[in-house]
């Protein structure tokens, strides 16, 4: 049997396939799509585990689905919700649906392109207008944010070279979800980067190319270590994210599976924001499909008072302890190079 993302993937493929053959796309379909991707972000974070843990498919249709689940937690950050977060999520979905306006050869050429065929690829967010208007006159909003979403920040992106609150803000967040997602998604070229590695790769490579407050978002509701990926602990034990403290990216929820106490091999839940001296040396695994069951994902900490009474001076511990932790991550990982 299909899983939702899987029929939803088939819900795009059939909107690729109209407008290769210059067709409407089916766009209360695709409202349909976005609904259910608002809806289950509202109760679960498996959605999100599954676009990250990089589902297999055609790229250009997982980006899609992907943008628009990744697109929307992070707007739910953002404080989006009713209409405009709707809104939000049929942005994703079609914010490269110009894309299938390409030449296929184009698209899947692994060589240089040359300038002429930069300049075609290039166009395809004003070929996103044209689409979205011949099927819904009256969707100026999702036509204007799909010709921006590669408008970028400091105005290097494309088509119109726009720059700043130029850009609608919704563009800006499929923009920057869309780079995330290429990150941690497998390419021919080269291997896909872990969720952490890819959050660390914006924030060096991306950080004039985005507003911060996006970036943020997207590190707070995506983490850097995100639900369901396998880490180490500097106890040494081994566990999976299970949950997000937003307040803290760096220090998530880890269910311990791999410490052995007598005979058994026993598995509990460690809150790492409040336990400052163990935290995560080492990411193992990616997200895994099914490693987070719906019911025991949330994606801010429980509403204890042990995590509400977190005092300023503990924040700074933390913090200090994070950076220190990275730091030595870092010059391990230079010596291991070095050798």
């Amino acid at each position: 049997m299909k899983t939702w993302y899987e029929r939803a993937i088939q819900s795009l493929n059939e909107a690729a396939l109209a407008v290769q053959e210059r067709n409407n796309i089916p766009i209360r379909s695709l409202e349909s799509l976005a609904s259910h991707i608002v809806a289950s972000l509202h109760e679960t974070d498996e959605l999100v585990v599954e676009a990250l843990s990089g589902p297999p498919g055609s790229p250009l249709l997982t980006n899609l689905l992907n943008v628009s689940i990744l697109g929307t937690r992070v707007g739910i950050g953002l404080g989006y919700y009713g209409d405009e977060l709707h809104r939000l999520a049929l942005a994703g979905l079609v914010h490269d649906i110009g894309l299938f306006a390409v030449p296929t050869e184009l698209l899947s050429k692994s060589g240089r392109l040359t300038p002429e065929e930069r300049t075609l690829i290039e166009q395809h967010p004003e070929r996103g207008v044209e689409i979205i208007l011949q099927c819904d006159p009256t969707l100026h909003w999702l036509a204007q944010v799909t010709c921006q979403a590669h408008e970028r920040w400091n105005g290097r992106g494309y088509p119109h070279r726009l720059k700043g609150r130029q850009i609608h803000e919704m563009a800006q967040i499929c923009g920057l979800v869309d780079v995330f997602d290429a990150l941690v998604s497998e390419r021919p070229y080269r291997p896909r980067l872990f969720p952490h590695e890819a959050v660390k790769e914006l924030l060096v490579a991306e950080r004039a190319t985005f507003p911060r407050e996006i970036l943020k978002a997207l590190v707070e509701q995506l983490s850097v270590y995100p639900l369901g990926t396998t880490v180490r602990l500097t106890t040494g034990a081994v566990g999976v994210v299970v949950k997000i403290n937003s307040r803290y990216p760096l220090r998530p929820v880890v269910k311990v599976t791999a410490e052995e106490r007598g005979d058994d091999v026993q598995s509990h839940e460690l809150d790492l924001s409040l336990t400052p001296l163990i935290a995560v040396t080492e990411t193992l695994k990616p997200p895994v499909v099914g490693q987070v069951h719906v019911g025991t994902v949330l994606s801010r900490p429980p509403a204890s008072s042990a995590t509400i009474g977190v005092s300023d001076h503990f924040t700074s511990l933390l913090e200090s302890l994070d950076a220190i932790t990275s730091t030595l991550q870092a010059v391990v990982e230079t010596q291991k190079r070095q050798s």
